[in-house]
């Protein structure tokens, strides 16, 4: 296929025609030297210089809060929240612009690189990359459609990877070992290193780093019985059931790793060209469900967290059992390889060329137990008995071709900057789903589900089983009762973009930018399957005068796929702003800016199952047959803000403070079809987000720093939003997503060379209402509550002598055990959760050179 490479409005470049005039700012090579850079507007600047809502940790930052992955920041980062699924899903969200459905509402970078995926299946989660050798990560809040694309609704978080270095020789290292409360160790150990191959011409930098994370929940065996006397459900649900632990099966066994390697070359053999390939790699693994446990299995005030095991038992003594390959244990193993080449050309004294071509290449698989599903609906079995196993196996595949190409001015002294640039991006999409299981193919009897299909029974007769003559088709491959396969393909993108900056008065700046782009989308699905077949005999006797065979005939089966849905649209994103610098220690800002995600296909769901739930909600044809939209249309962003950067007392106060007031319209909303259990894409909705960013530092006295964030939001529905039917999804002002309304962090840090200290305090309060939680919506379950407010305390002391950096440190200080993801099972008695992990007392050493 061809890259093409769009490169828009080069004869821009007459603009350095325009005198430079005297500034009395310092730039970013002035500023304070321990000020961090960042490249929020695709030039390095002075974080405090920056007109742009964007919070930053340096790479030493990074390391003294203990920072290892995404999680580690979302608590410290004003309008950040990412909420994570025992599917291998997530949504990461900035200023409560979040949506499970439909593209990514944050933008994900490496370096130049955008990684998001789009919200397809069932498993379809973003890869975080690991937090070693990073330069920095940046959290770029509001819409940043101009600069970084449709990818970038509600803002944009940057992982930006260590450079190589053509003149000095750099080491990073670090080694760490820990121990959690109640579970297993955890260690860890990385190298990086950097500097001159040829001074001057050509430099490198590689790194190698692994890490483990013990576990602490157990594996157990034991009964599952009601509880005596129908108990009224106390929250978290843990007396509905008598759980009795026969057996202690395995200790900690929700471990978890990571291996990242990465080799970047720096090659500058003019002083106008410098060209920069890199391989980046990494593999994450995750065993038993990512920390999931029972509740009625565990004692959550002590920070005893177990589940229960299935065994898939022995089908030599249980002949009801089919000794198949179904793994016992939840697995989940996500591995990426970054290919990325750049290359500067400086043209002329003040005009810069860079190009950035790249291929993100990603597997991910996740094993989840599905075995209280499958015997609830093919069984009718509440508590499941032992050797019952069925596990659901999704798959997430990405390949990502993006190229990249930027002109832009690079004399910051001058009165005008710009950047003008074309994307084009050809990313390919796969979600898969495929449920299997080792008892359905011979049960006698199916549940009431399937009219009490029998062995032998109507209507194919003797010697065929009870799911046949349910269902028309035998399990695929021997043990799957559905396969599911999404394919995202040829979703292409086409853009070009500019942003000038013109400082019209000493220190007043207006900003302006443009975003152009084409997107292109087309979509395959196929269903296959007992459970995906939509023409099922469900047991009834064969018709007269008809020879009924599985697979032909009157019940031959009928699947329902979806095979070349295409969508296509422009869409054109602006932005225009006001800087005023109005001391070098006083900056204030106002933005309005536009947000956009692209249009896309919905994969076409089997209508024997599905048809009563979209007859439910009024999702008919013409002749009021059950038909979903074949597509949905993009939805939008207007974003309204202002903020201030100030520095007072010498530097020793900085405050950074942001208000902002966005309206979301025709809002790609999940619709979820709760008989069948799929869900689709339909636009429903507008609503308003608006709230407040603020960070406070302090240095008080030498060497003291004290401060600390705060992050509100509130995000509602404009109006009631209903499905054609009228079934409501949200009232008017009923929140659109379940994040917390507010965050507060705060932190100490005493340097009293070469030892010091520091104390990191997080609150979260409780999450809103929002699907399970509100009696508004379809999927109400008055059971389950919102997730509860919490605190959790970090500490860490160390020293620090000739580059060597020992340091003893506690997370989790408290034992703090929330519940995320309190979900019942199937059968509505069983009820699992998540944690954070318990108190973790450690070592680390760390070495720079």
């Amino acid at each position: 296929m061809n890259r093409y490479i769009l490169l828009a409005g080069i004869s821009i470049a007459a603009f350095q025609s325009v005198p430079a005039l005297a500034q009395n700012l310092p730039t970013a090579d002035e500023a304070d030297s321990d000020a961090i850079i960042v490249t929020a507007t695709r030039r390095a600047e002075a974080i405090e210089r920056t007109p742009v809502s964007v919070s930053a940790f340096g790479s030493e930052d990074l390391e003294v809060i203990g920072a290892k992955q995404v999680d580690d920041i979302i608590a410290l980062t004003p309008g950040l929240e990412l909420n994570r699924t025992v599917t291998g899903s997530n949504q990461i969200s900035i200023r409560g612009i979040q949506s499970s459905a439909g593209a990514g509402t944050t933008g994900v970078y490496i370096d130049d690189t955008p990684i998001q995926v789009s919200n397809l299946g069932f498993g379809a989660g973003t890869s975080f990359p690991e937090i070693f050798d990073l330069e920095r990560v940046e959290v770029l809040r509001g819409p940043q459609g101009t600069l970084f694309g449709s990818g970038s609704e509600g803002g944009t978080v940057r992982f930006i990877q260590t450079r190589p270095d053509l003149n000095d020789w750099s080491v990073y290292a670090r080694t760490e070992i820990a121990t959690t409360d109640k579970g297993a160790e955890s260690y860890e150990i990385g190298a990086a290193v950097g500097g001159p191959i040829i001074p001057g011409i050509l430099g490198f930098r590689a790194h190698v780093y692994m890490r483990e994370d013990g576990g602490y929940v157990d594996s157990v065996r034991g009964t599952v019985t009601p509880a005596a006397g129908n108990p009224t459900p106390v929250y978290p649900y843990s007396n509905l059931v008598d759980f009795t632990r026969t057996q202690l099966v395995e200790k900690d066994i929700n471990s978890t790793d990571a291996l990242t390697a990465r080799l970047a070359l720096e090659f500058a053999p003019t002083d106008w060209l410098t060209i920069s390939p890199s391989i980046s790699y990494q593999r994450t693994r995750e065993d038993n469900g990512g920390g999931n446990f029972w509740v009625a299995a565990s004692d959550i005030g002590d920070n005893d967290f177990a589940r229960r095991t299935n065994f898939q038992g022995n089908a030599t003594t249980n002949p009801l059992l089919t000794q198949v390959a179904i793994p016992d244990d939840e697995l989940a193993k996500d591995e990426f390889y970054l290919y990325a080449l750049t290359a500067n050309i400086a043209l002329g004294e003040n005009v810069e060329l860079i190009t950035n071509t790249s291929y993100f290449d990603r597997n991910s698989q996740n094993w989840l137990d599905f075995t209280f599903i499958d015997a609830f609906q093919f069984a009718f079995d509440f508590f499941v008995e032992e050797g019952r196993k069925s596990m659901s196996l999704y798959g997430v595949q990405q390949e990502n071709f993006v190229q990249e190409v930027r002109l832009q001015s690079t004399d910051t002294s001058s009165r005008l900057n710009w950047v003008v640039g074309g994307f084009y991006s050809d990313n390919t999409q796969i979600a898969t789903q495929n449920i299997g299981n080792n008892f359905v193919a011979k049960l006698p009897v199916l549940s009431p589900l399937f009219n009490f299909a029998t062995t032998g029974g109507d209507p194919f007769g003797p010697g065929v089983s009870a799911l046949v003559n349910a269902l028309g088709v035998p399990l695929t491959g021997a043990i799957n009762s559905t396969y599911d396969e999404f394919r995202n393909l040829s979703e292409l993108q086409y853009a070009a973009f500019a942003q000038a900056d013109y400082e019209i008065i000493d220190n007043l700046t207006l900003i302006a930018g443009i975003r152009v782009a084409r997107n292109e989308l087309e979509l395959n699905a196929t269903f296959r399957g007992p459970l995906n077949n939509d023409n099922p005999p469900f047991g009834a006797p064969c018709p007269s005068g008809e020879t009924c065979v599985p697979g032909t005939g009157v019940f031959a089966p009928v699947y329902v796929d979806t095979i070349g849905f295409q969508t296509a649209e422009t869409s054109i994103t602006p932005k225009v702003g006001v800087s005023w610098q109005a001391t070098p220690d006083h900056l204030f800002y106002g933005t309005v800016a536009k947000g956009f995600r692209p249009a896309g296909v919905n994969a076409r769901v089997p209508s024997l199952f599905c048809g009563a739930d979209l007859a439910l909600l009024g999702y008919v044809d013409g002749s009021g047959n059950s038909a979903q939209p074949a597509t949905y249309e993009s939805d939008s962003v207007w974003s309204y803000e202002m903020g201030s950067k100030n520095r007072f007392a010498d530097g020793r106060v900085s405050v950074d403070v942001n208000g902002y007031y966005i309206n979301w319209s025709n809002i790609q909303n999940s619709v979820f079809l709760p008989t069948c259990l799929y869900a689709f894409v339909d636009n429903l909705g507008d609503a308003t987000s608006r709230g407040v960013d603020l960070a406070i530092d302090l240095e008080p006295v030498d060497g003291l720093m004290i401060g600390g964030t705060l992050g509100y939001n509130k995000s509602t529905y404009d109006d009631a939003v209903a499905t054609p039917s009228g079934r409501p999804l949200g009232a008017a002002g009923s929140p659109i997503n379940n994040n917390s309304p507010w965050r507060f962090s705060a932190y100490g840090q005493y340097d009293f060379e070469p030892f010091y200290g520091r104390l990191d305090i997080a609150h979260t309060t409780q999450a809103r209402r929002f699907g399970e939680t509100d009696p508004n919506a379809p999927q109400f379950d008055r059971f389950i509550r919102p997730e509860a407010a919490y605190t959790t305390i970090n500490a860490r002391v160390g020293a620090e002598l000739e580059g060597v950096d020992v340091s003893l440190f506690v997370e989790n200080l408290t034992n703090a055990a929330p519940l995320f993801g309190l979900n019942e099972q199937f059968n509505g008695v069983v009820y699992t959760a998540s944690t954070l992990r318990p108190r973790t007392i450690g070592l680390s050493v760390a070495y720079r050179y």
